[in-house]
């Protein structure tokens, strides 16, 4: 009778010390757009003599959604000839996980990203000045909100 016990009482420890391991780890795609996740204001362009204001955009992690504000003065600066930047959509990220595409809009290689320091540069390709112009490759300097 007291094996029995024993036995059940084991088995029960057994049951709730398994129950209660530790969470999974997240996948290097789910740290990456952790990292990606916030508001980030568009302060500059390499194709651009001045600094840029006005524009943000959004990455949410939750739901993998973007959101740009400001697409306007975007589109003022002929940066987005090529539509690579939509006032919404979703957003994933390539196997190599250096590449963001959006969806509407195009893709967005990560050159850099520093939440710690705020920082985030990303890069395209587009035709500028002109939209009729050759494609030229355009470097998005962000800081985090």
């Amino acid at each position: 009778m007291n094996i029995k016990l024993l036995s059940f009482l084991a088995l029960s420890f057994v049951v709730i010390f398994s129950s209660c391991k530790k969470d999974d780890d997240p996948s290097p795609e789910e740290q990456k757009i952790e990292e990606l996740s916030g508001t980030w204001n568009i302060v500059g362009a390499n194709v651009l003599d001045e600094d840029l204001s006005g524009i943000t955009i959004n990455f949410n992690a939750e739901n993998t959604t973007y959101s740009v504000s400001g697409l306007s003065a975007f589109t003022d600066a002929n940066l987005n000839h090529a539509e690579t930047l939509s006032a919404s959509g979703s957003f994933s990220l390539n196997e190599n996980l250096d590449v963001v595409t959006l969806s509407p809009g195009g893709d967005l290689t990560i050159g850099n990203i520093n939440k710690e320091n705020g920082d985030l540069t990303l890069s395209y390709t587009a035709p500028y000045p002109k939209a009729t112009d050759n494609d030229t490759n355009i470097t998005l300097s962000l800081e985090l909100q």
